[in-house]
């Protein structure tokens, strides 16, 4: 009787342990199930097309007219080609599940950054699923999946040499950074993590110089500064070489952006993941100051994530995968008894139950390449876009920004006046665009509207109904969301 008691306990902790394994890789993955809406991947398809035909990357832009002929850097082509590629041989639905597999990659790396603190399973599922549940929306077709996934896995490195004390490990990091710049711009957050733990090291020498000692690995700053400057070469490995600093530095320099587009304006708390933000912000901040001791590369790291995700809530994964590595860390100063052991045949019903309800979710969504088009065209003018490729009406065009990526992918041979690759503009022309399809003061005047022989508008747009009553303009078509006007002349 005792070993029956015994057996029928094992097993209800094991299906509690499958159970919020499960739970936990579904997160990210069926949100990322969704219809491809995303306003960037289109001009992401025309690029990595256009490597293809060209066997080189992009130097100069070829798709805007505005821009057309200056530099331009498409510092994540690889991206561009991955999602080029997946697209060619496997459709839409290729793509929504490129997105799954990345979210469970993303939930697997967070997972295994809070794993090593060996927390009991309940509050190692809790702290991860916090993170996920506030990195939701970020779950679409762009490369801030790979720099998520890199940056877990640098904290993971990270943590380990601090842990044993040895930088041998770090060595790794310079092989990743090489496919990291090649991937997505925001690799010089694994940069500046790197730069923090150099100067945890300098911070724990100077203070033995004094006689005091920080609660800190005494690391090499000698080790630490070879890595570091090896990881800045890598990056340096890319078809653009210096140019990508370059690009670092417009950005930088660039405040227009965070003025025009949604995902680098600050939360505006309206939704649940932000208040995960938040949740985990303060939780962080009370673990920090609860352990009473200053561990200077945790509190500089949380620092910069809070500066970032608050800054723009496209980044607030640094603060989340930030945030569940502290807690987890100071979990261990904490919890001693042992981490629960997660056997090979848990793993394996948690893989087949998340691959179960991952198909079910699927089939309920109706993830098909029929069904993805219906929903592109309830977003995109594709009617709009095929009367034009029929009747061979020419341009230039002028377009808005939300359906200038589509357009470039759609048009062939007709140049879009703006699309989703936004630091090509400037912010001058950026914000007239924007008061032109506002309808504000002068946009009559605008001089590419003015210049343009094909207007597609958005018919929610209010120069849409302005042009609709302008005698200058006629519509050719129409149909429920867009609009194509030409000049009378």
């Amino acid at each position: 009787m005792p070993r029956l008691t015994s057996k029928l306990k094992n097993s209800e902790e094991s299906i509690r342990a499958i159970a919020l394994l499960s739970l936990l890789y579904l997160i990210l993955s069926v949100q990322a199930m969704l219809p491809i809406d995303d306003l960037d991947i289109w001009w992401r398809f025309r690029t990595g097309q256009w490597i293809v035909e060209n066997h080189s990357v992009p130097l100069k832009d070829y798709f805007s007219s505005y821009a057309r002929g200056t530099l331009w850097i498409e510092y994540s082509w690889l991206f561009s080609l991955l999602v080029y590629s997946v697209h060619a041989l496997f459709s839409l639905p290729g793509v929504v599940y490129l997105v799954v597999a990345m979210a469970l990659m993303i939930t697997f790396t967070a997972h295994q950054l809070v794993r090593k603190a060996g927390l009991p399973l309940p509050a190692e599922a809790a702290l991860v699923a916090a993170a996920m549940g506030a990195i939701t929306p970020l779950m679409r077709p762009r490369p801030w999946l790979f720099t998520i996934i890199f940056f877990a896995v640098e904290l993971s490195i990270i943590d380990r040499v601090r842990r044993s004390g040895t930088g041998r490990l770090l060595w790794i990091l310079p092989l990743l950074f090489v496919l990291w710049a090649n991937l997505h711009i925001q690799f010089v957050y694994g940069l500046a993590a790197l730069g923090l733990l150099f100067a945890e090291s300098l911070v724990v020498i100077s203070f033995q110089w004094f006689g005091r000692k920080i609660p800190a690995p005494a690391l090499s700053p000698v080790l630490l500064a070879l890595v570091l400057f090896a990881c800045i070469t890598a990056t340096f490995l890319t078809p653009y070489h210096y140019l990508l600093y370059k690009q670092i530095l417009d950005y930088v320099l660039d405040t227009g952006a965070f003025l025009h587009i949604s995902e680098l304006h600050p939360m505006l708390f309206r939704s649940p993941d932000n208040w995960l933000v938040l949740l985990l912000t303060i939780s962080t901040a009370f673990v920090l100051g609860w352990r009473r001791r200053w561990l200077p590369f945790p509190t500089l790291l949380f620092l910069m994530g809070t500066f970032l995700a608050f800054r723009a809530r496209r980044d607030a994964w640094v603060l989340a995968l930030t945030a569940i590595w502290v807690i987890g860390d100071s979990g261990r100063a904490f919890w001693h008894g042992s981490s629960f052991q997660i056997t090979k045949g848990q793993v394996a019903c948690s893989v087949v139950a998340v691959a179960a309800i991952l198909f079910g979710v699927s089939f309920a969504r109706q993830i098909s390449e029929a069904n993805l088009q219906a929903t592109v065209e309830k977003t995109f003018p594709v009617r709009a876009v095929n009367y034009i490729n029929a009747n061979g009406l020419p341009g230039p065009v002028f377009n808005d920004y939300d359906w200038g990526g589509f357009l470039l992918w759609s048009l062939r041979g007709l140049p879009v006046v703006v699309d989703g690759r936004f630091n090509l503009y400037g912010d001058e022309w950026a914000a007239r665009i924007m008061n032109t399809w506002g309808g504000g003061s002068g946009w009559e005047s605008d001089p590419d509207l003015r210049s343009a022989k094909l207007v597609i508008a958005d018919k929610r747009r209010v120069l849409a109904s302005l042009l609709r009553a302008h005698p200058r303009y006629k519509i050719v078509y129409e149909d429920s969301i867009a609009a194509v006007f030409v000049p009378v002349h």
